[in-house]
């Protein structure tokens, strides 16, 4: 296993089964770092940091340890951590080298296409870096969907300790649109349109009202929260009518939708990209994915969706009905996913379900 000969980043992965062979392969990428005086950090489960540990027979100083579980609680913090410690240790060090595993067997076709996302523009985030990151993946605890993803976005495969051109890699920016069809709100979703700067207080009222009402609160809230004005804010002045917000449950996860009739983005990496830390402006496209967010619009790479479970709250509970007082919006339709498609999304401020009031 070696470095590029170029001295610029190596992206690869190994899909391995069992702790012998991760055991094997992990080793020898770790030793190999060692030896030529490179850091390493290893972000992998817990059960994966015992075996390297067990491996090395201890915790060499140059290795840097972080289990997946807080790492990777949203992919833009742990996107900007990674890039902290990547410029922190390339100005001491000629090379640096990352190994990483995400427990993908209980995520949701949604976080997944998302992780297959993050896959992809990590060719392009890492490439200013003298990097070698190897991707691990426990290929048995796999969802099906995930294995042709890895050949499409990691350059290179490590297959019995060698390591080989990937059959099926494909450019970042096709691989991302690929994962970023629009996915339809269901037609019972409350929602709520919007056109104009000054509609953005009448969305965030909107939304403090569904969240409260679904048993969202405090700081996951407020995250919530803060994603959904910056897509509103980049449909407003981005995207083009019509603009709709929808609020809605999508199993466990509380899920709040932008959505504008605009071209979409010119280039998909833009969000993926992070900006200086001093730059005036950027910040709203990076915080979005940082809460697992797609921003809004009406072409595949321009729909915004933000789980509340994904953003670090805890799953709300299931909305108590009560009784309508004088002048409140009528009942709420009944929440079962129909077959049927949704219709066409009405104009500004017409809402989506009966009583809801519109903006302004």
């Amino acid at each position: 296993m070696t470095s590029p000969a170029d001295g610029g980043s190596a992206h690869r992965a190994l899909l391995y089964t069992g702790e012998r062979e991760f055991r094997a392969a992990v080793g020898t990428f770790i030793r190999e770092g060692l030896a030529r005086g490179e850091r390493i950090l290893a972000a992998v489960p817990a059960a994966q940091l015992a075996w390297i540990r067990a491996e090395l027979g201890g915790d060499p100083p140059a290795v840097d340890y972080a289990d997946a579980a807080s790492f990777y609680p949203r992919h833009g913090r742990a996107t900007r951590a990674m890039l902290d410690w990547l410029r922190r240790h390339t100005s001491a060090s000629p090379r640096v080298r990352v190994l990483s595993q995400q427990a993908l067997a209980r995520r949701t076709p949604a976080e997944i296409s998302d992780n297959l996302r993050m896959e992809a523009a990590a060719n392009e985030v890492f490439r200013p870096f003298p990097v070698s990151v190897l991707c691990l993946y426990d290929r048995p605890a796999l969802p099906d969907q995930v294995r042709p993803g890895v050949e499409r976005t990691h350059p290179e495969l490590l297959r019995d300790g060698g390591v080989v051109p990937s059959p099926g890699f494909a450019d970042p920016r096709t691989v991302i649109r690929g994962y970023s069809a629009v996915v339809e709100p269901p037609p019972w979703a409350a929602s709520v349109g919007f056109g104009r700067g000054d509609d953005l207080a009448g969305v965030r009222r909107f939304l403090r009202a569904e969240l409260s009402l679904a048993g969202l609160q405090g700081g996951p809230a407020q995250l919530l929260l803060t994603a959904a004005g910056e897509a509103v804010t980049n449909a407003l002045v981005h995207g083009g009518a019509p603009r709709r917000v929808w609020v809605y449950r999508e199993g466990p996860a509380l899920v709040c939708h932008v959505q504008d009739g605009g071209p979409g983005f010119a280039d998909p990496l833009a969000a993926y990209l992070a900006p200086d830390r001093g730059a005036t402006h950027g910040h709203g496209l990076w915080l979005s994915p940082g809460l697992r967010l797609r921003r809004g619009g009406g072409r595949p790479d321009r729909d915004a969706r933000t789980a509340a479970d994904q953003a670090g709250a805890p799953r709300p509970a299931a909305p108590r009905p009560a009784a309508p007082g004088p002048g409140a919006p009528g009942p709420r339709p009944a929440a079962p996913r129909p077959a049927a498609p949704r219709p066409a999304a009405p104009g500004p401020g017409a809402p989506r379900r009966p009583g809801a009031r519109p903006l302004g």
